[in-house]
Formats: C-alpha cells, sequence, structure tokens
C-alpha cells in the first residue's frame, strides 16, 4: 500500500506538469508571452526541484519569450542548454548570438553565429547573422577569417558603407595595399567624408610622395647629372600631384576630426608647398 501511495504521489506532479505545459503552448500560441513565459518558467522549476532533466523544448521556448522580453540573462539560462538537445533550431542560435552580443561577450556571440551560419544555410535570418559574423571577426582582429569571409557574404555587402569600412580594415591590417587603395576610393564614392577611407588614402598618398621624394634626391645626391636632375623634376610633379591629395583628405579629416596628429600632417604638407601662414597655424594646433 505504501509503494502504491509514492507511485500516485509521484505521478501527480507529472499530470500537473503535462496540464501547465498544455497552458503554456496555448498562451504562447495566442500571443500571451508574459504568461505563457511564467507557466514555462513553473514547470522549469518543478522539474528542478525534483532533480530531474527539463525538456529541450520548454527550455527553447521558455528562452525565446524570454528573448522577445528583452530579458537576456533568462534568454541565456534557458537556451544554452538546449544547444545539447533535438529542440535547438535555427532561433535558438540566432536568439543566443543576440543576447550575448546584448552583455557584451564577444568569444560566445562569435561561436554562436559561426554555429548558425556553418549549419543553417537556409535559415531565415542568415543574411543577417553571416555580415553579424564578418563584423564580429573585425571587431575580434581575426583579420584572415573576415577576409575568406567576404566575398561569401550574401546580398550586395558592397553596397553597405559600415561592411565596408570594416573590410578596409581588414585589407590594411592583412597588408593589401593596392587592394586598400582601390576599396577605399570606392567607399568614398559612396560617403567622401567616410573616415576610415580618408584616413588610409591621405596617409597613403602622403608616404607614396615622402618615398618618391627621398628616393629621387638621394638619387640626384649621388649621380648629379642634367638626366637625373630631370628624372628628378619629372618625379617631383608627382610628389607634388601626391601632396595636393593628401592635403584634400587630411583637410577633410581634421574638419571631422581636429586631432594633433592630422594638424601635424597638414602643416607638414603646408610646409612642403612653403605656405608659412597655413603651416604656423596647424602647427600650433599639432602642439
Amino acid at each position: 500500500m505504501l509503494s502504491l501511495a509514492i507511485f500516485i504521489a509521484g505521478c501527480a506532479p507529472l499530470r500537473h506538469i503535462e496540464e501547465l505545459s498544455k497552458e503554456a503552448d496555448a498562451a504562447m500560441e495566442a500571443g500571451e508571452r508574459e504568461r505563457a513565459l511564467d507557466l514555462y518558467e513553473q514547470i522549469i522549476a518543478m522539474h528542478r526541484e525534483n532533480d530531474r532533466s527539463v525538456d529541450g523544448r520548454i527550455l527553447r521556448n521558455a528562452g525565446l519569450i524570454a528573448f522577445d522580453l528583452g530579458e537576456t540573462s533568462k534568454a541565456i539560462e534557458y537556451l544554452d542548454p538546449v544547444r545539447h538537445t533535438d529542440a535547438a533550431d535555427a532561433q535558438t542560435y540566432r536568439a543566443l548570438a543576440l543576447s550575448y552580443r546584448e552583455i557584451d561577450n564577444l568569444s560566445r556571440e562569435i561561436r554562436m553565429l559561426e554555429y548558425y551560419v556553418n549549419h543553417y544555410p537556409a535559415g531565415v535570418d542568415f543574411g543577417e547573422m553571416q555580415r553579424r559574423l564578418f563584423m564580429t571577426y573585425v571587431e575580434s582582429q581575426n583579420f584572415r577569417q573576415a577576409y575568406d569571409l567576404w566575398p561569401e557574404l550574401e546580398g550586395s555587402p558592397e553596397e553597405d558603407e559600415n561592411l565596408m569600412s570594416a573590410y578596409l580594415e581588414v585589407l590594411i591590417a592583412l597588408d593589401h595595399d593596392k587592394q586598400a587603395t582601390l576599396h577605399a576610393e570606392q567607399i568614398l564614392a559612396m560617403n567622401r567624408n567616410n573616415l576610415t577611407a580618408l584616413d588610409w588614402l591621405a596617409r597613403h598618398h602622403f608616404r607614396e610622395a615622402d618615398a618618391l621624394y627621398r628616393r629621387e634626391m638621394q638619387a640626384y645626391e649621388q649621380n648629379r647629372t642634367h638626366r637625373q636632375y630631370a628624372q628628378l623634376l619629372d618625379a617631383l610633379e608627382i610628389v607634388n600631384t601626391n601632396l595636393r591629395i593628401a592635403l584634400d583628405y587630411f583637410t577633410r579629416l581634421y574638419n571631422q576630426n581636429p586631432t594633433s596628429e592630422y594638424a601635424s600632417f597638414l602643416a607638414n604638407i603646408y610646409e612642403r608647398f612653403q605656405d608659412e601662414d597655413n603651416a604656423r597655424y596647424y602647427r600650433r594646433r599639432a602642439q
């Protein structure tokens, strides 16, 4: 009789859980999210109180509702264990990725994004997840992975200024200078005041001018012939062209972001053009 009583007592909570589960599912389908979450959490608590594992579907539903309601910590608590069950799906990994972004856990966000991109290519949010994965690679300085992912991005990433700017950072970090220059010019065609593109092009043209000037001056010092002098004059035209381009870019940069570094570049360029007034003006601001 005692064993029968124990069996009956054990079945009662299970019947109650089944009823709660049906009620929670109905509330979820009706769009009553707060009520559905409350019911799912009751079920989860009852399982945990009796040291029983919680069904993955229950955790998934509770986690997705918590995510929709902006309850990030609950969403992670419920959804993370779902990854090890058959209930895991694309929505699970999307919600986890966005939740980890919310709490600034970049490494965990990347793991969730990678899983989504690798396992749900037909997912509704695949494009969004793929682009975010690219951005997280750039943020975490995984530049080679970002470089490899770029040509795989769906849609038209070349029409997205933020993605284009991030890819420029990748090209610069990997020392793809020629490609970076062409890419930066594409960005400026979209937005002539893009800071990332302006900064790269300004420095690029200044370096080109400076390197050519030093190289040709050294060649002339070592070989002072009419032919070498004529070559120097031709080189100086190219130097001045690059300096004028750099001057335009550094001016646009300084107008948006008046740092002492940009002021120093401007002072240097104006000194080379023997414009003493502007050189003094920017030299003071470089201090």
